[in-house]
């Protein structure tokens, strides 16, 4: 399974590359594509530095087209709004104008019109510090906050599997995220370094920690402000990078996994809740040596080499390796990346320290921009770990999540998401609850063998640069084998539950 991946990945890189050989320019593409995601670390400048899943492109600018007869001037989309419905694609009364081929009362969803919104600056806390930026040191960051509530009796208040936010009817100080960065800047035929800094303290610091830095051995936080560890400091990320001309970048230290779609900012997500495949399927962080290859406006390689899952050090002392590749169509209005992650891990359900073995996972996200306003991503992981099973058999996890995005206007996008995600053998789905506390989950055991689906509905509302409030309702249900009669949900009681969340995002 792992070879036929690989080499459907390598065949379309081989192909697109060939395509596209003209445009082959070695201008730098950080990272994989978040096309849900906004890059609001990235400096003014432009120059991504403190994630390594960047935001998606601003949408392309229409290609032009070959030199042609001089034409009838394009339909006003604010006029053509109201026109009748077209009976065959190419009428200019199509949708709204504009050459839509979409019926009118379709065009909320469809719509090919651009939106021309106005200029939205993120104003920046630090942006006019004299020495900040004679050195080229950015300092930026974000607040979040927010509360979220379930429809089943409350009970010990705890949210269940669906990870942060994870407080039931608590207002939380989810994340204060500050990073500390300075870029690297390319130079052909020269050396450039720069490095990044990630600091989180809040209700959501115990997600990404690592063992050996800000967590211990067996995975309890170190550096926290509460008996019940609610509120807390994690450090995911401390990295230096080198590039060595226009084509070659490295980093070296403490960095965010490549794999899947969302990520640990809450900048970078159009939800508030996480998916399963986000909090269950793949590492949080890894720690060792990645460098990144631009062969072209299309085609970015990644490889790597690390201390696995979530380690800082590694009792173990093995070696695990990390990579995949990014492709881009010729118009990059679609994109394609698969990463993978492959070493030996611990293999006992939820262990942090004990006997390991092999486990490899990889993720696929194909994100597609169907329209100016529209955006649609699908991605899938898969999961393998040997002797995860309790007769030594090999356990297994696979997933499915599709996001669907609209932009209303220039201030409200709406966005629909569901996951299907499969713990086939009860070895990945075990909530971080209290630490074993006596305020601890029975649901936090984990050992849910089945399926978990959610579907989520939300809005993003962005007045300005700098603020974004996100409401969502969810819904979960588990189909699958209860752990000694203890349920996933309603402080073990349930197998489904409904979840309503409000937060607020503000950039500095």
């Amino acid at each position: 399974m792992k070879r036929i991946g690989l080499r459907f990945v390598v065949a379309m890189a081989v192909g697109c590359t060939a395509a596209s050989a003209f445009a082959q320019t070695g201008l730098r593409y950080p990272g994989s594509v978040q096309p849900v995601a906004y890059d609001y670390y990235a400096p003014d400048s432009g120059t991504s530095t403190a994630t390594d899943k960047s935001g998606p492109p601003a949408p392309p600018a229409a290609v032009p087209a070959a030199p042609a007869a001089p034409a009838a001037a394009a339909p006003d989309c604010s006029a053509a709004a109201a026109a009748p419905a077209c009976s065959s694609c190419g009428s200019s009364s199509c949708g709204c104008g504009c050459g839509s081929c979409y019926p009118a009362w379709l065009d909320w969803i469809g719509s090919q019109c651009p939106l021309t919104c106005p200029d939205s600056t993120t104003k920046r806390l630090f942006e006019n510090n004299c020495w900040l930026k004679c050195e080229g040191i950015t300092v930026q960051g974000l607040v979040e906050a927010g509360i979220s509530g379930r429809d089943q009796p409350r009970g010990d208040d705890f949210m269940g599997p669906d990870g942060f936010p994870d407080r039931d009817g608590q207002a939380n100080l989810d994340q204060i995220d500050t990073v500390v960065s300075k870029a690297v800047k390319p130079v052909a035929c020269d050396w450039s370094w720069g490095f990044t800094v990630e600091d989180i303290w809040g209700t959501d610091y115990k997600y990404p920690l690592a063992r050996g830095l800000d967590a211990k051995d067996n995975g309890v936080p170190r550096w926290y402000d509460d008996p019940r560890k609610f509120y807390g400091d994690a450090l995911p990320q401390a990295y230096l990078e080198f590039t060595s001309g226009l084509k070659m970048d490295y980093k070296v230290g403490h960095f965010y996994t490549l794999l899947g779609n969302e990520v640990v900012s809450p900048a970078g997500n159009f939800f508030y809740t996480h998916t399963y495949t986000f909090l269950y399927a793949y590492p949080f962080t890894q720690t060792g040596v990645l460098a990144t290859y631009t062969a072209s406006d299309y085609v970015t390689w990644n490889l790597g080499i690390n201390e696995g899952w979530d380690n800082f050090n590694d009792t173990s002392e093995n070696i695990s390796y990390t990579g995949g590749v990014t492709i881009k169509s010729c118009d990059k209005k679609t994109t394609l990346a698969w990463f993978f992650q492959d070493g030996d891990e611990q293999f006992a359900p939820f262990a942090v320290q004990g006997p390991v073995a092999n486990r490899f996972v990889n993720s696929i996200v194909y994100t597609k921009n169907l329209t100016d306003r529209t955006t649609f991503v699908l991605e899938n992981a898969d999961g393998f770990q040997d002797r995860g099973e309790r007769d030594g058999g090999t356990a297994t996890w696979f997933s499915l999540v599709d996001y669907l995005t609209y932009k209303i206007n220039c201030c409200w996008t709406t966005g629909l998401r569901s996951e299907w995600f499969r713990d086939t053998d009860g070895t990945r789905v075990a909530p971080v609850g209290d630490f074993g506390t006596p305020n601890g989950n029975v649901a936090s055991a984990g050992g849910f063998e089945g399926d978990f689906y959610d579907i989520t509905y939300g809005f993003n509302y962005k007045p300005n640069g700098n603020l974004t409030v996100r409401p969502e309702i969810r819904y979960d249900w588990f189909n699958g084998t209860d752990l000694n009669g203890v349920k996933p949900y309603s402080s073990g009681t349930s197998d489904h539950q409904w979840v309503y969340s409000v937060d607020a995002v503000l950039l500095f």
